[in-house]
This record gives structure tokens, sequence and C-alpha cells, in this order.
């Protein structure tokens, strides 16, 4: 027996994946100084409601020191990823959680390290849904 579902009911409400990118530079003078304590950087707005449902950190430039990447938010700083290593070149998926935001909140990246002397460049993609949010009908 076919099962069937009804896509003109309550089942209707459909939405895009939202997308967002911010480019974090770190080492002497850029957005993450070097120093002995981990620095943060607020890089993308969630609402609330919002859940993670993809994305990665690319480290495109890398830096010669010892640098330790994490991407969070305001309740855990290595929510999606940690220990990054930011000297070298990669691409690192985000772990997904299905964390769903209470409240407006933020994804930050945090390097968590000693020496950040030396300039290095990463990219954070972060792909989100809001739940109850619906953009179209599907028919």
């Amino acid at each position: 027996m076919a099962q069937t579902i009804d896509i003109a009911g309550a089942d209707a409400g459909r939405q895009d994946v939202l997308a967002a990118r911010a480019v974090i530079t770190f080492g002497t003078g850029n957005d993450i100084a070097g120093g002995s304590t981990a620095v943060t950087k607020t890089c993308i707005a969630v609402p609330a409601g919002a859940i993670v449902v993809g994305g990665y950190l690319r480290v495109s430039d890398a830096t010669t020191a010892n640098v330790d990447i994490h991407v969070g938010d305001g309740v855990d700083d290595n929510r999606y990823a940690d220990n990054v290593d930011g000297a070298a070149v990669a691409t690192t998926a985000l772990t997904l959680t299905g964390y769903k935001y209470t409240t407006d909140d933020t994804i930050d990246v945090m390097v968590d390290t000693a020496d950040a002397a030396a300039d290095g460049q990463a990219e954070l993609y972060v792909l989100y849904v809001i739940d109850g949010r619906a953009a179209f009908v599907q028919k």
C-alpha cells in the first residue's frame, strides 16, 4: 500500500536555508591579535529559533604561529568546532548539534592561543533555518 503525504495541508510551509559568511583575520593588528589569553570575535548574528544545519570554517591563509580556533556562541564557545589548527590551510565542517537558539545570539570565533603573532585568515560559513518560519508553500 502506498503512503501519501498531504502537502496542501498543515505541512505545506517551507523555508529557504539562510547563509551567512564572516572573514576573520588573526595576528598582530588584526581582528584577533596575539596574546596569552583567548580572544573572541563576534561573527554572525542568529535570531531566537535558529538551528544551524550546515557550514564550515576554512583556514584560507595559514599562520606560522600556534593557533587553535574554536567556533561557538555565547553559551558554548566550541559548540560547532574545537581546536581547529590555524597553521594549516584546510576546511573543517561544523559539528551539527541540532541546538535551537531560544534567544538572539551570535556565532563567534575564538582564538585560544599563546602565540597568534603571525598573520592568518579564516572564513566562517554558517547555514541555518529558523523554526516556525515559512517563506513559501510547497505544492
